[in-house]
Order: structure tokens, then C-alpha cells, then sequence
């Protein structure tokens, strides 16, 4: 519980720094991340021996706002770069996420990038299998059950509309969770 908590505040403290790079009040998400959908999950990715090619998970962004990850020092973790113009036909290719001693891994979710009309864009990633087993804690902050998640007025104008609808939390994460194990439901 204590480490949920810590992620935890560290989430809202990431939120305070987004919500003045937004032009917003300091503590414009403090109402919204009070009483959270979030979700510690521990995660252990077996040694492989299975070549370069083996995938512990697959490519995937996150549905939340933000994901604060605790990693145990062992690579796998990789990230998809950002095309860099037009020349770049390969959609920028993979990276490997450098390993900092003490360091969290913050990955932005789906969520934000909904609420900032894509000024933030949630963080294509996947993870390699491991030469030797990884371990690490995914913490998954998403807003409030009754957060209404809108976009947000500093992030349109004339030239750039909203290209969400208004949704809020608890329907918007269990839309994401049913499109995801829908092949549960059927068959």
C-alpha cells in the first residue's frame, strides 16, 4: 500500500506540472485523481531464450492518464519513436528505454491524450523478452469514476475542434476494457 500510494502521488504531482503547461489552474486534475481508477499491477516476465524476436508483451498504449512504472534495472522495456518528418517512412522504429537507478518510467495514457486533444500523446510501448527475468510494478492512474474527461478549452480553437466527445471515467475505462477482452464475452 505504500508504494500504491507513492505512485500515487506521484501521479498527481505530474498532473500539477501538465495542468500549468496547459495553461490551467495548478490543481485543475486535484478533484479529478482524488478518488482514482487506479490499479497496481505487479508484473514478472520469465527469462527467454527464445531469440530477439520473443515479445513478453505486445505493442499496446495505456488507456489512463498517466503510468508510473517501477522497473527491477533489467531491459525489455521498448518504446515506439515519433516519425521525424516526413522522410521518415518507418514511423520512427523502436528504442530501448534507458535503465536509471531510482528512476521511474512515466508513460502518458490514452485518457490525457484525450482530454488534451492529442497536445499529449499516449506512449506506444512493449516489452521484449527479458535474457534474464524482469520484474517490475506498473502503476496505472486513471481519473475518477465520476470525472467527466472533456477537452480541455486551452487545447482547441478555431483551427483545431475537439475530436473527442465528453465521457466520463468509469464509462470511458470500461469501454477500453471491453474492446480489450471482448473475445472473452464471445464463443
Amino acid at each position: 500500500m505504500a508504494h500504491f500510494d507513492a505512485a500515487w502521488a506521484l501521479g498527481r504531482l505530474l498532473h500539477r506540472g501538465f495542468a500549468l503547461d496547459l495553461g490551467l489552474a495548478e490543481d485543475f486534475f486535484e478533484d479529478k485523481l482524488d478518488r482514482p481508477l487506479a490499479t497496481l499491477r505487479l508484473l514478472h516476465y520469465p527469462a527467454c531464450s527464445g531469440g530477439e524476436a520473443a515479445l513478453g508483451a505486445g505493442e499496446h498504449t495505456d488507456y489512463g492518464n498517466v503510468t508510473v512504472l517501477a522497473t527491477d534495472g533489467v531491459a525489455g522495456l521498448e518504446v515506439r519513436r515519433r516519425p521525424q518528418g516526413a522522410e521518415d517512412a518507418t514511423g520512427g522504429g523502436w528504442g530501448e528505454v534507458p535503465q536509471v537507478p531510482g528512476a521511474f518510467v512515466c508513460n502518458i495514457g490514452d485518457c490525457l491524450m484525450r482530454w488534451t486533444n492529442d497536445v499529449y500523446v499516449s506512449t506506444p510501448h512493449r516489452v521484449r523478452a527479458p535474457a534474464a527475468e524482469r520484474y517490475s510494478a506498473a502503476f496505472f492512474l486513471d481519473p475518477n469514476p465520476d470525472a467527466v474527461v472533456e477537452v480541455l478549452p486551452s487545447c482547441t480553437g478555431p483551427q483545431n475542434p475537439a475530436r473527442y466527445p465528453a465521457v466520463i471515467g468509469a464509462d470511458y475505462l470500461r469501454e477500453r476494457l471491453d474492446a480489450t477482452y471482448a473475445h472473452r464475452r464471445q464463443g
